[in-house]
């Protein structure tokens, strides 16, 4: 060790003693400055206008824009200027001949030159840790763990480089050579994860050699065993590559006996490396305060619950619009996706299978015919797969999986099949929006839909009511069941059926919905309802304008009444029938979905009834949903909301308010909670005045000026309430603390100052004051 921490000092002396260290220490200083403060700058403008800066630490150090990951980006280009003479030079100058004759190793001399790379290192992370310092007194509960995890991350790569920057320098006397040579190594391995990854039996070894994206990891928080391992193996190869490149040099050894020690180191690296990745064996550490990195904690414990073998089919239609993400060069970046799930349930096996088929949807299908013009399917099969350049042979007709999956009730889209070793099984989608995948709750749902039995929910038909098989406007069929809706119920853990209240309601129904029946019920009808209510059954009423008589008798037994008329409102560039409507304080308390509903966040209902109550049976009542108020009586011809009994057409007419007809001034209650103890279970009816703002269109639709919230916070609020907050799956995490800045804008002249001059400057003076000295001598 003594001669390795010799050969080390020797070398840091010579790296210094020339101007080539100095310059990459002040470039860095300066670039990592530049970026760090303009990174600043930004935030502490922001807070000075008044916009929120959630997430400092993260934001500034360790997002995709983040001064560590721009620092990734660049800092290959620092480190072959520094490799590329650290053996090439003995060569060129002929003083590796004297390292031969001394009385030390191979080992020693490639080990000492490497040390002295770490040292070098780890000023270049002395540099970023300096910048790292300024959050512990001007960022409110700085997250120091995740800046310190990045930092590891990136000394790593350093280490990296500089091993096969080491290689590269000798190979060659000439130190551009060599610096070039550095150059192409750290291209190969950043691109090397998507070469042969078609070839089942090396994709593995090669997406493991990639380096792309592994101090990304790091980056974001988490130490992952593999990671640190590939770091560490790689290193180890290319400084065994550089002992045998010397041995060979010294010894004169033949070249089969060379080439076997390379191949054999290779190939004990890439061993070793694969057993890295064997999920029981790996081994993580989320350094982020809030735990970003890993998976909540309900969605820990769901897959607690996982016992035996989890199998995950994934079936991939080649002419579907995410073939992509299936075929076999993209596999490994697919399993990444479960990652997490890995984790907490190792050994989930993932399996592949390709077919072909037409597609199901409309749309899609009009788009196939016009792209494969007097096509069969198999000659459009046959010119995919050369386009692709992949093997038709791999899929078959999607007829040929009957016998394990109705892919045709799937859509024929790319689909994950979840069994368990009992036989149950749950679907996993891919959905029409711009992130495609599913979401930590939609796979959390599929996952829990194996261990317990979730909510199945009834709609009830036959009186012409909203059909969860209609795709119009209207329809209820993105709320239930259109498999390509992220949202949508059947993605999210419930299963649904459709029900009539002529037979008594089957006792596996947990939610009853009614949504706007045109037509009145009988008297059987009506007792099977309260023979359902009776034994505690969750239930939803939802009206809509001039359905009052209709509906009145559903709700009658609560005390309820929906009013005659509709609720109108006041708001700027729409029909006064537009009510946007917000919780009450004792409505967010229902579910933490709807906590956020106010101010210009709403529940758009277009065309709403308002719900009146009195008390009885027991019920606790709850006002869920309100439209606008007003305070000044003054002001109600341009603010407030009412329930207009007079006007009908609101394109051509301008309703007023009138007291002398009846009308009732807002805030008028559009939906209503009802709760109550029914033996052991909390019976929860929800009543709403509006049947549209769960339709296919409101699920969806925006409007200029508001924020609607009809999706992800009414309609998952009011299932998750309903369902005693089975599903959908909370995977919320604790806020984030570090949003605070106490950096002003006039202390940014001095930040910048201290780090885009000073620190560099002051390496420069450290060289001249060396250089000096040394010349001095």
């Amino acid at each position: 060790m003594k001669m390795i921490f010799k050969i080390a000092r020797m070398e840091l002396q010579k790296m210094f003693y020339s101007p080539i260290a100095w310059l990459v220490l002040i470039i860095f200083a300066v670039q990592s400055g530049l970026t760090f403060m303009g990174l600043v700058k930004t935030f502490v403008i922001n807070a000075e206008l008044g916009y929120d800066t959630p997430e400092l630490t993260t934001q500034i150090f360790s997002s995709s824009f983040g001064l560590f990951s721009q620092i990734q980006r660049n800092i290959y280009l620092y480190l072959p200027l520094l490799t590329m003479g650290l053996l090439s030079r003995e060569f060129s100058s002929g003083s590796i001949k004297l390292l031969y004759s001394a009385p030390i190793s191979n080992k020693h001399v490639v080990l000492g030159k490497f040390l002295s790379m770490m040292a070098f290192g780890f000023l270049m992370i002395f540099i970023l840790l300096l910048q790292s310092f300024y959050g512990f007194y001007a960022i409110k509960d700085y997250d120091f763990s995740l800046v310190a995890t990045g930092l590891l991350g990136l000394y790593l790569l350093i280490c990296t480089y500089s091993a096969i920057g080491l290689f590269m320098s000798s190979l060659t006397s000439y130190q551009v050579a060599a610096a070039m040579g550095t150059f192409a190594g750290f291209f190969v391995l950043e691109k090397i994860g998507n070469m042969w990854q078609g070839v089942e039996l090396v994709r593995d070894i090669t997406y493991w050699l990639s380096i792309g994206g592994r101090t990304n990891t790091f980056i974001k928080g988490l130490i992952c065993s593999e990671d640190v391992l590939y770091f560490t193996l790689v290193s180890v190869l290319f400084i065994s590559f550089t002992i045998f490149r010397l041995k060979g040099i010294r010894e004169k050894s033949p070249r089969y006996i060379s080439f076997a020690r390379y191949v054999g180191a290779f190939v004990i690296v890439a061993l070793m490396g694969y057993v890295s990745t064997i999920p029981f064996l790996m081994k993580y550490h989320d350094s982020t305060r809030c735990k970003d990195n890993t998976l909540t904690p309900n969605s820990q414990e769901i897959i607690s619950k996982l016992k035996g073998e989890i199998k995950i089919t994934t079936y991939v239609n080649v002419f579907g619009s995410n073939i992509w993400a299936g075929l076999p060069h993209s596999i490994n970046r697919d399993l990444d996706r479960y990652k997490q799930y890995q984790r907490f349930k190792p050994g989930i096996k993932m399996k592949y299978k390709y077919y072909y088929d037409l597609p199901v949807q409309e749309d899609l299908l009009r788009n196939h015919n016009a792209r494969f013009v007097g096509m069969t399917a198999e000659e459009a099969l046959s010119k995919i797969c050369k386009t692709y350049r992949i093997n038709e042979n791999w899929f078959k007709p999607g007829n040929d999986y009957l016998n394990e999956i109705d892919l045709k009730s799937e859509l024929n889209r790319f689909v994950r099949k979840i069994e368990t070793e009992n036989g149950k099984t749950a679907y996993l989608r891919t959905y029409d929006d711009m992130t495609r995948f599913p979401f930590e709750s939609q796979k959390t749902a599929a996952f829990k839909k194996l261990v317990m039995e979730l909510p199945l929910v009834g709609f009830v038909t036959g009186h012409e009511e909203r059909d969860i098989n209609n795709f119009g406007s209207r329809g209820y069929l993105r709320l239930a069941k259109e498999k390509t809706f992220r949202y949508s119920l059947i993605n999210n853990g419930f299963d649904f059926t459709a029900c009539a209240l002529s037979q008594p309601v089957d006792k596996d129904i947990d939610i009853l919905v009614i949504a706007e029946p045109k037509k009145s019920f009988s008297a059987q009808e009506l007792n099977n309802l309260d023979n359902y209510i009776d034994r505690g059954g969750n239930l939803v009423v939802a009206c809509d304008v001039n359905r009052q008589d209709a509906m009145n008798p559903l709700v009658e037994r609560f005390g309820v009444r929906f009013l005659p008329g509709q609720v109108v409102e006041h708001n700027k560039g729409y029909e006064m029938d537009m009510v946007t409507a917000v919780t009450t304080k004792k409505g967010r308390k229902l579910a933490y979905q709807l906590k956020n509903i106010k101010d210009k966040r709403v529940v758009m209902m277009p065309g709403t009834v308002a719900v009146s109550y009195e008390e009885k049976n027991g019920f606790e009542y709850i006002p869920v949903l309100v439209s606008d108020t007003v305070k000044n009586i003054a002001q109600i011809d341009s603010l407030g909301s009412w329930n207009e009994l007079e006007t009908t057409n609101f394109i051509d007419e301008v309703p007023k308010y009138n007291p002398e007809k009846g009308e009732t001034l807002g805030a008028l209650t559009t939906t209503l909670a009802l709760t109550r103890k029914v033996g052991e279970k909390d019976q929860k009816i929800m009543i709403l005045g509006d049947a549209d703002c769960l339709s296919n269109s409101e699920l969806l639709r925006r409007r200029n000026g508001f924020s609607a919230a009809n999706t992800s916070g009414w309609m998952y609020g009011m299932f998750f309430w309903l369902s005693d907050g089975e599903v959908p799956i909370d995977v919320r995490r604790p806020a984030h603390p570090d949003n605070e800045i106490y950096t002003k804008e006039g202390q940014l002249t001095f930040l910048n100052a201290l780090y885009k001059i000073i620190i560099p400057v002051l390496f420069a003076l450290l060289f001249l004051l060396i250089w000096l000295r040394r010349k001095g001598r």
